[in-house]
């Protein structure tokens, strides 16, 4: 049988050429992390199917590459689903092996335990160009440490990293979750939905605003709240500044809404109000920032 010369469809081979950048990349990443006191770790490709099939990582779950089981384990005859023919699977990211990777040795780490890994994870996405089935990711993580001293140490990290990649005016994206879940409360999604709501959400980029409302209404969300949750996506994407429009759009609205109407309260909310503009703008709590090696 004559050999098959190509790879592995949505995997690729690297030469030696792309190679030496590679190594000179990650040598550079590995170097400054560890400068901040970062420890590199290394997890299994394989993980079982159970931790990775918890719920936890959204859209991803669907792209596992799952691993048959062996021998006489593997009972095909007596199979009734998927989940009797299967024990393993290819880790899709570096999260899932980081909270087994602790909890497995969570009395031998320190505390905080500073989490360096970088590894091929693998997905079964459709490939396309510049999109593989195979791909580096590097994660750091901080466990531990309860502080916002944590989210700010992983943003100087990572934009010290990129800075000594050669990278320059780039942007730092800050994720605050309190705000999105008062964007959804504000427009009438159900505390216990946020979640679903936040994983159709992080599909903006890919999909728009249209797809992200396509979705919300497949899943049974009232086109009301719909509209309204995305009329404040595109109110801030035109506004010059972004935190101050949502705060005054949505934090203060909420505020009018509960104790302007209350004669009781009226006087308190001018007083509030006066004191609200005096004030600079209110520091938001930085959340960690994650960066991937891809491709």
């Amino acid at each position: 049988m004559a050999l098959s010369k190509k790879p592995v469809n949505g995997m690729k081979d690297i030469l030696p050429e792309e190679m030496q950048i590679r190594d000179y990349v990650q040598q550079v990443i590995k170097e400054t992390y560890r400068s901040f006191g970062f420890t590199p770790i290394e997890t299994p490709c394989m993980e079982n199917i159970a931790n990775l099939s918890n719920k936890q990582g959204g859209e991803n779950e669907k792209l596992i590459f799952k691993v048959m089981k062996r021998g006489e384990k593997l009972k095909i005859a007596e199979a009734k689903e998927e989940a009797d023919l299967v024990d393993f699977g290819m880790r899709y990211d570096l999260t899932v092996p980081l909270v087994r990777f602790y909890a497995n040795n969570a009395n031998d780490l320190p505390s905080p335990f500073k989490a360096l890994q970088m590894g091929s994870v693998w997905r079964a996405d459709r490939p396309q160009r510049g999109r593989y089935r195979q791909f580096m990711q590097c994660d750091i993580d901080i466990i531990g440490e309860p502080s916002n001293l944590a989210e700010i140490e992983l943003i100087l990290a990572t934009t010290t990293t990129i800075g000594r990649l050669g990278f320059k005016n780039f942007e730092i994206r800050i994720n605050e979750r309190r705000i999105l879940k008062a964007m959804a409360a504000y427009s009438g999604f159900p505390e216990e939905e946020f979640d679903t709501v936040f994983i159709i959400l992080d599909k903006m980029d890919k999909i728009g605003l249209d797809g992200v409302a396509e979705e919300l209404a497949k899943e049974g969300y009232a086109k009301e709240s719909i509209d309204k949750y995305l009329a404040l996506f595109e109110g801030v994407s035109k506004a010059q500044n972004g935190i101050k429009y949502t705060l005054a759009y949505v934090l203060l609205k909420r505020i009018v809404h509960r104790f302007f109407w209350s004669r009781r309260w009226s006087r308190i909310f001018r007083r509030s109000s006066t004191v609200w503009r005096r004030q600079k703008q209110p520091t938001l709590r930085w959340y960690s920032i994650r960066r991937s090696c891809a491709e």
